[in-house]
């Protein structure tokens, strides 16, 4: 039976070259249709993973940030007391050396000035209650 439903459409044509072109026009609008309705729903899908990614990669900055500034401030706190102290110590050197020089010079220290101001002012005072 099959042998002569073969031979019985060997003359017809499932389509007409009109109706297969409309096919594949047909097919071809589909498959443009599919992309871009699935090329939208992909966008907004990347664009969702790019958000997620981004508040991510910020989470992840600002914790290694503090965890950097946390190391940095173990690390350098030791090396930071021990360069105030010898700031400190230079200071009083520098001071001590500045004072000794400016009293060689005839100029008076700090502190000899304070008591001038002070006798001074007793001595207005005296007069004051003199008059």
């Amino acid at each position: 039976m099959a042998a002569k439903q073969t031979k019985g459409n060997k003359g017809t044509l499932l389509h007409t070259p009109a109706e297969q072109i409309h096919r594949i026009w047909l097919a071809g609008l589909g498959t443009i249709a599919i992309a871009y309705q699935r090329g939208g729903e992909w966008f907004a899908r990347v664009v969702e993973e790019g958000r997620d990614l981004q508040a991510r990669s910020t989470t992840f900055a600002q914790e290694a940030a503090a965890d950097l500034q946390v190391h940095a401030t173990g690390i350098f706190a030791p090396l930071q007391s021990r360069f105030e102290k010898q700031a400190a110590q230079y200071g009083t050197k520098i001071e001590s050396g500045v004072a000794s020089i400016l009293g060689k010079l005839g100029v008076p220290a700090k502190r000899e000035i304070e008591q001038l101001n002070r006798d001074i002012a007793a001595l207005t005072r005296k007069l004051r209650t003199a008059k």
